[in-house]
């Protein structure tokens, strides 16, 4: 089994409204990813304003200038001229929503459609720039619209993705272990998945993730309560499945293993 790559979802949360937002500034940024990492994350994925570009400039700096983590941009709701103008900073990631977008956000319900052919042109934007795509899986349509991609040679294997579960929104699906089974069952050989999961059971299909094989994806963003009525930092989320993984007899990936398993070249 391969070793486990954890990725810290280091955002602000659009799901809980009691929640304080505390990662607009760079610095308090870093200063949460870095213990994070050094627990055992090997990506980090960050958010910043669509077009304020010289905040995902600053963050990605900060973040380097603290630590070696690979930098996945969350940026699956930005135009491809927006990600043409951030993709300058180097990422070694970024995400790319497969279906439509729709979701319910606190104050917000998000609604984006991402047709093939803007598939198709951030696949170059992506090759062009040396930038592994993240795909988000919401649904097996998602898994058809990869293969779609794959069979018109726009990407290359290995296939990063992350499945998310439980997200509230037209893309909601149930955070439960017969739902995880039957997504991952579709995923296209060479894949490598890291499990995200919002709500209560998160953690259980987290550990599904470690013992099946799969990877996973915690933090403040994506589910930041470590159980109902307990916050949790960056570090918290990351250290813990890192102690889980170790309980099943799974080494934690270095940020080069990362590397070297999903093949990302150091630039």
């Amino acid at each position: 089994m391969d070793k486990l790559i954890i990725t810290n979802c280091a955002a602000d949360t659009s799901m809980h409204p009691e929640v304080p937002a505390r990662f607009a500034k760079s610095d308090a940024l870093a200063a949460s990813v870095e213990p994070a990492w050094r627990a055992g994350a090997a990506i980090v994925h960050i958010h910043a304003p669509p077009t304020d570009y010289g905040a995902w400039e600053s963050h990605t700096k900060a973040i380097r200038d603290r630590c070696d983590i690979l930098i996945q941009y969350g940026i699956s709701t930005q135009t491809v001229e927006q990600r043409k103008a951030v993709v300058k900073n180097r990422p070694e990631t970024m995400s790319v929503a497969l279906g439509a977008h729709n979701l319910a956000f606190t104050g917000r319900d998000l609604m984006m459609l991402h047709p093939r052919t803007e598939l198709a042109e951030l696949m170059r934007v992506c090759r062009d720039n040396g930038v592994k795509p993240e795909f988000e899986v919401f649904s097996l349509g998602d898994i058809w619209l990869l293969q779609d991609l794959i069979s018109k040679d726009l990407v290359s294997e290995p296939y990063l993705m992350t499945p998310f579960f439980g997200r509230p929104g037209g893309t909601w699906s149930p955070a439960t272990m017969n739902e995880f089974i039957n997504r991952i069952a579709g995923l296209p050989k060479n894949s490598f998945y890291a499990t995200s999961v919002t709500g209560p059971s998160h953690l259980l299909l987290e550990s599904m993730a470690v013992m099946s094989g799969g990877h996973v994806r915690v933090g403040t963003e994506d589910e930041p309560y470590l159980r109902p009525g307990v916050l949790g930092d960056n570090v918290d989320h990351v250290a813990r499945i890192a102690r889980i993984a170790k309980e099943f007899g799974r080494e934690v990936a270095t940020v080069e293993e990362a590397r070297t398993m999903l093949k990302i070249p150091r630039r």
